[in-house]
């Protein structure tokens, strides 16, 4: 099934918010956010066809528990390549 046109840009717009509150909150060090966002990440990708956002959210999720700063680095950064792709 086909998600509409509409739904998927708002969808993509929460996800670039979920992107932002994340950067913020590795400035922050607050990383049970950054855990937080990332389960949303991992659980919702798929649903709306993207499953690669559900792999960064899965791997995120783990680095944030960790409080391991390069992973959570690299995830950003490829998380930030995801929204940049479909804007």
């Amino acid at each position: 099934m086909e998600v509409p046109l509409d739904i998927m840009k708002k969808y993509i717009q929460r996800r670039t918010h979920d992107l932002q509150a994340c950067i913020y909150y590795f400035e922050q060090q607050k990383f049970s956010e950054i855990e937080k966002i990332a389960h949303k990440l991992k659980g919702s990708g798929k649903t709306f066809g993207h499953p690669e956002i559900s792999e960064i959210g899965k791997r995120l999720e783990g680095a944030a528990k960790k409080t391991d700063i390069q992973s959570i680095k690299k995830l950003l950064e490829q998380f930030l390549q995801w929204v940049t792709q479909r804007c």
